[in-house]
C-alpha cells in the first residue's frame, strides 16, 4: 500500500466507529480431543464504504498509531459480551475471545470498562477471555490490572505464544490461564518429529502451570492430528471453520450439533 493510500484509509477511519462501519466476526475453537465446540474468538472487521472489506492488517496498525484502537477496542469488547450473552441465552454455554491491545491495558480505566460491559450484558466473567501479547507481561501496571481482572474472574490468554516469548518461568507468577500457539510456530512444528518434540515440551510445561493450550492457524487434518496426538487442548483455523458473522455462527452450531453429535 502507498502512504498516500495509507492516509486516505487513516482518515477514513476516524469516521469509521459513529459510521458503523465496523462488524465483528466469529471464529470457532475445537476441542481437539472431544470433538465439541470449545468457545470463539471475535475478530475485527472494517467494511468501507468505497473499497469493500479492508483487512485488519491495514487498518489496525493506523487505529494502533492514531490512538483510536482505544475506543475502538472498546467497542469490540461491549458488541462481544452482548453477543455472547445472546447465546448463552440460547442454551449455547461457550466462552467468547476477545483481542486487547497494549494501550487498553495501560489505562487505568480498563477494568472499570470491562466490568460494565459484563454488567450491561449479563455475561458471566468466566466467559470472557481476554487475549493479549506477551509484552504485556513486562509492564508492572498492566499486570496489575491483568491480576485485578483475573481475580473477578475474567480468563486471560496470551496470544501468538511460541517457546521463549514468553519462558515459562515467567508465566509462574503472572495470572494466565492459556497460551494460544503462533500460528506459524504451529505450521513449523506440525511437519516433523524433531517439531514433535517441540510441542510436546511446550504442553509439558503449560501443564505444569495449569495452562491450556490453543493452536491457531491450523490448517488440514495433518496438523490437527500431530496437535492432538501431543495433548494440545483446542484447535482454530480454517481446518475447522472460517471466521462468521453472528448469524452464520448461530447456523454453524446447529448444523455442528446435528452432523457432528458432539457437545456444543
Amino acid at each position: 500500500m502507498t502512504n498516500d493510500s495509507s492516509t486516505d484509509l487513516a482518515v477514513d477511519l476516524a469516521d469509521a466507529l459513529a459510521g458503523e462501519e465496523f462488524y465483528l466476526v466469529y471464529q470457532p475453537e475445537i476441542d481437539l480431543h472431544s470433538g465439541g465446540f470449545a468457545g470463539v474468538e471475535a475478530l475485527i472487521r472494517w467494511r468501507h464504504p468505497t473499497r469493500g472489506v479492508v483487512s485488519p492488517a491495514e487498518f489496525v496498525p493506523l487505529l494502533e498509531a492514531s490512538g483510536d484502537i482505544v475506543e475502538v477496542g472498546r467497542w469490540a469488547l461491549e458488541t462481544a459480551c452482548y453477543q455472547g450473552a445472546e447465546w448463552h441465552a440460547k442454551g449455547y454455554r461457550f466462552p467468547v475471545s476477545v483481542n486487547t491491545s497494549l494501550q487498553q491495558l495501560h489505562r487505568s480505566a480498563f477494568v472499570g470498562e470491562v466490568e460494565r460491559a459484563l454488567r450491561a450484558s449479563r455475561l458471566e466473567a468466566s466467559h470472557l477471555t481476554l487475549e493479549f501479547s506477551h509484552r504485556a507481561l513486562g509492564d508492572p501496571e498492566t499486570l496489575t490490572t491483568l491480576t485485578t481482572l483475573h481475580g473477578r474472574g475474567v480468563r486471560l490468554a496470551i496470544d501468538n505464544f511460541s517457546p521463549g516469548h514468553p519462558d515459562f518461568s515467567e508465566l509462574a507468577a503472572v495470572p494466565v490461564d492459556i497460551v494460544k500457539l503462533d500460528r506459524d510456530f504451529v505450521t513449523a512444528n506440525t511437519e516433523s518429529p524433531a517439531g514433535a518434540s517441540v510441542i510436546h515440551q511446550l504442553v509439558h510445561d503449560a501443564r505444569a502451570l495449569a495452562l491450556r493450550v490453543i493452536a491457531s492457524g491450523v490448517e488440514d487434518a495433518t496438523q490437527r492430528d500431530h496437535l492432538r496426538d501431543e495433548q494440545v487442548d483446542v484447535g482454530q483455523g480454517f481446518h475447522f471453520a472460517r471466521p462468521f458473522e453472528a448469524q452464520e455462527i448461530d447456523r454453524f452450531l446447529q448444523d455442528y450439533a446435528l452432523f457432528s453429535g458432539r457437545p456444543l
